[in-house]
């Protein structure tokens, strides 16, 4: 993968995209509240600025957040500062520990654009959890980024114009997501651009691969947090181990 969330991005998204951790945060800790009632430590995965990881902590968890760019866990130290940040790739995921829930949300598994660095990334995680762990994540899937990635749109404030244009390549099942920004300083702008590839996954291919890490699963429409549509555009997928016990 290329080097995304740079120091202006990451700002960027620290200051107008965290609110998907606020969005979510609700439904997963119903989710573990009542499946794994007894858990106490959490990892989030491409943490990112802490959006997530500053509720599990207020809510009692030994946290641990991990993500790959430096400028990101910056904020997340800020964010979420009884949580321990570390910076790494979650494809070479190895801590000395195993945890009841794991979470890798706001679509960043779909940077892993091959499907054996998503293999890869299920065995690292299902060597992780503990024996009635819960394994949280969402994806943006293939028909989503078909429907909804094939626009340019402007956001503009005193500050900061952010442009963000997309497209998909059907046939490689490639999303591009160029994002160009200028950022006020001083009496000038700062001009950033980053370039976002995602890989638009099918269903079944998700399935695949978490039937062969050994999960068991329940998935829902991502967007409205019920059952999942025949185009769902973003897939939430909750995984447990095969031999989980309900006790």
């Amino acid at each position: 993968m290329k080097a995304i969330y740079g120091n202006d991005f990451a700002y960027v998204y620290n200051d107008k995209w965290e609110s998907w951790g606020e969005k979510m945060w609700p439904f997963l800790r119903k989710v573990v509240r009542k499946k794994a009632p007894y858990t106490s430590t959490w990892l989030d995965l491409c943490c990112g600025t802490g959006s997530l990881l500053k509720f599990v902590c207020k809510e009692g968890f030994s946290a641990v957040g991990l993500d790959s760019s430096k400028h990101q866990i910056n904020y997340a130290k800020q964010n979420a500062p009884h949580a321990r940040i570390l910076q790494g790739d979650i494809r070479q995921l190895s801590l000395p520990q195993t945890f009841d829930v794991i979470t890798c949300m706001f679509d960043s598994l779909n940077y892993l654009t091959l499907k054996r660095d998503l293999a890869k990334v299920f065995h690292r995680v299902q060597l992780h959890m503990s024996q009635n762990g819960l394994f949280a994540f969402d994806m943006n899937t293939f028909e989503g980024l078909e429907d909804l990635w094939c626009s340019t749109t402007t956001t503009h404030d005193k500050n900061l114009t952010i442009i963000i244009e997309t497209s998909f390549n059907k046939k490689r099942a490639l999303g591009r997501c160029l994002i160009t920004g200028f950022l006020k300083d001083g009496g000038l702008y700062r001009k950033f651009q980053e370039e976002h590839i995602e890989r638009g996954y099918k269903a079944h291919e998700i399935d695949e691969l978490l039937k062969k890490a050994g999960f068991i699963f329940k998935k829902y429409d991502g967007n409205s947090l019920s059952n999942p549509k025949k185009r769902s555009a973003r897939l939430l997928y909750l995984c447990y181990n095969k031999n989980f016990s309900k006790s």
